[in-house]
Parts: structure tokens; C-alpha cells; sequence
């Protein structure tokens, strides 16, 4: 045990954050929203952004313009649930497709839904429920939604705040899921006749996927400490409520340990990342980016392999909360805040 609790000291101390002189400049493209919580970024690099009070804008990127979305269905709005997740299809230019992870329900009997619908002209069209009654409640409703490069439609799922319930595979509480886009259940998934692809997780607000493998990676919120960067794996178990964090943890199969934790002393209520792709920021291709609330932090990770070798802050609470962040076609980036008086910031090379 002592052995490991010094690997453990020494990783830590080996990837303390350092605060780094930023390359860019920060102004804002939008203000004017109400806890915007996912920003996607469209083929003709024009912004929808869902904000959590049940709303949904497209901004112009050249002007900050923002319009509003019509055709919404009844959210529910209490606390953290709301209208949360967003993924563009990977043919919106063609069909319209977005998917919507929201809130259901009322007080006595709180849900989540993942649905499809079909963006015309300046409404939502055609809802298609691809996952209805998931577990909802006023915290942890996870609810991130991404696709895959070779098409799936991965959604994440908070406990909901039942805990015991994420290590258990046939309920849905603190779930990653991974579905055909029109909802069906893809045969080689890990768990038979089950959206389910890995479980045991808290509350995971951040999914992307990794250039060149391919791989899905994650963001999740520990409870008091230990907020977490995961690698996701067909039929892992992350541990929750039993194990945290990047600590050692015996007695559960397939368990997947953090790739990287933050902090071991305090939440830093860790929200969405990404991957970089561009060249605005060559010195981050590859590398991990992300967004956290309770710091207001915009961190930078560098990776080999699946280590973490340096943690940098590039934002450091400038800003108030942070919740999202997206690239923009020329590498810039968007960043949420999540204030309640609220900007879509847009950073860019000095």
C-alpha cells in the first residue's frame, strides 16, 4: 500500500498545472444568453448553442447576431436538468439532423430523453425519441451527446442521484451510451440488447473523440474531489460509487482508472472538452482542451500515448464559469460561460 500511495504522490506532483502566458486574445461574440450549455458548430461555420432554460439560438459568426429556434418540446428546467446536450449529424448540410439531450417530466416524476429532430428554416421538425424515461433528477443528468467517426451516437447519463444504481448495467443511471442514429441498438455492444457501452460513472458532462484512433475520451465530475479525464472503453466500469479518481480499485471487473484526476483536495466541477485539431494553435494539435466551472479554467493537456506529460491553464477564472467549448473551422475557439448572464467568448491567435 505504501508503494502505491507513492507512484501515486509522484504522478501527482510529476502533473501539477502550470499557468501559461496565453497565445491568444479573448473578446466576445455573443452576450445576452442564459446558461448556454452546447455549442455546435454548423458545416457553414454559423453557431447553435442550446441554453439550459429550455432555449435554442443560431449565431452568426461574422456579426454575433443571434436568432432564436422554434418547435422546442416541454422541457423540464430545475437546477442542473433543462435542455443540455447537442450533436449536429454528420449530414446536417444535407439533412438537418441535430440530436437534443433534454429534461422530462415535472418534480414527482423527473426524466431525461435523447431524441432527433430535423432543423427548417428556423424550427425544430419531426422529433424522433431515440431514448425516453432515463433517469432524471434536479442534479446529475450527464446528458452530453457526440458522434462518433464511424458514426455512432454516443449520449452520456448522470446517476441521477441514485448512486448504488451506475454499477448496475440494466438501469440506466451513470451510463455512456451507444446507439445507431435512428436509435437502434447496435449488435456488437457490450451489454445484449442494451444501449449501454461502459457504466459506473457519476456525472459525465464532456465527450470527444480522439484523432486518428479514434478513441472516446470523457469528462466526469467527482463528488467532492477527483474530477476526472477518462479514456471510454467497450464495457468498462469507471468505478462509481465504489472507486474514484486515478486510486487503485480491486473487486470490479473491467475497472478503468482515470487517465488523469483534478484535484485531490477540491472539485473543480469539471464541464466539455475536445480534442484540437487546427492550426491556429499548432503547439496543441492532438492535445486535449477543457472547460471547468467551479475554476472558471480553460486547461490544456498534453498527451503521450494515453499519459498526461504537462497540464497547463490557459484561462484562469477571467470569466466566471465555463461550460463549453468548441472549434471553430479557422482554430479558433468558442468558450460558454455560465454565469446566468451569459457570453459566448471567442478566442483567437494574438
Amino acid at each position: 500500500m505504501r508503494r502505491i500511495l507513492l507512484v501515486i504522490a509522484s504522478l501527482l506532483l510529476a502533473t501539477q498545472p502550470v499557468r501559461a502566458e496565453a497565445p491568444f486574445t479573448v473578446t466576445t461574440l455573443t452576450d445576452g444568453l442564459e446558461h448556454p450549455w452546447s455549442i455546435a458548430v454548423a458545416p457553414d461555420g454559423s453557431l447553435l448553442v442550446t441554453e439550459r432554460p429550455g432555449r435554442l439560438r443560431h449565431i452568426d459568426p461574422a456579426s454575433g447576431k443571434a436568432r432564436k429556434i422554434g418547435g422546442l418540446p416541454d422541457i423540464r428546467v430545475q437546477s442542473e436538468s433543462g435542455l443540455m446536450g447537442m450533436a449536429l449529424d454528420p449530414a446536417f448540410a444535407e439533412n438537418g439532423h441535430l440530436y437534443l439531450c433534454y429534461s422530462t417530466g415535472g418534480v414527482l416524476r423527473a426524466g431525461n430523453r435523447l431524441s432527433r429532430f430535423t432543423l427548417k428554416g428556423n424550427a425544430l421538425q419531426d422529433e424522433r425519441v431515440l431514448i425516453d424515461d432515463l433517469p432524471g433528477a434536479r442534479w446529475h443528468n450527464g446528458c452530453r451527446v457526440e458522434i462518433s467517426p464511424d458514426g455512432f451516437l454516443f449520449a452520456s447519463m448522470g446517476d441521477a442521484t441514485e448512486a448504488g444504481d451506475a454499477q448496475d448495467p440494466a438501469k440506466f443511471h451513470g451510463k455512456i451510451f451507444r446507439l445507431n442514429p435512428d436509435g437502434t441498438i447496435p449488435a456488437d455492444n457490450p451489454f445484449s440488447n442494451s444501449p449501454v457501452w461502459s457504466i459506473g460513472h457519476r456525472n459525465p458532462q464532456g465527450l470527444a473523440f480522439r484523432p486518428g484512433s479514434g478513441d472516446l475520451w470523457s469528462t466526469e465530475h467527482g463528488p467532492d474531489s477527483q474530477d476526472e479525464v477518462n479514456r471510454i472503453v467497450k464495457g468498462g466500469n469507471y468505478g462509481w460509487p465504489k472507486c474514484r479518481g486515478i486510486d487503485p480499485c480491486s473487486g470490479i471487473a473491467n475497472y478503468q482508472p482515470a487517465i488523469a484526476e483534478f484535484e485531490r483536495s477540491s472539485t473543480i466541477a469539471i464541464s466539455d472538452l475536445i480534442f484540437y485539431r487546427g492550426t491556429a494553435f499548432p503547439d496543441w494539435q492532438g492535445d486535449i482542451l477543457f472547460v471547468a466551472l467551479k475554476t472558471g479554467r480553460l486547461y490544456h493537456l498534453d498527451l503521450d500515448g494515453n499519459k498526461v506529460t504537462k497540464r497547463e491553464i490557459l484561462i484562469d477564472d477571467s470569466f466566471g464559469r465555463l461550460r463549453d467549448i468548441a472549434e471553430a473551422p479557422d482554430g479558433s475557439l468558442y468558450l460558454a460561460t455560465d454565469n446566468g448572464e451569459d457570453q459566448i467568448l471567442h478566442v483567437v491567435p494574438r
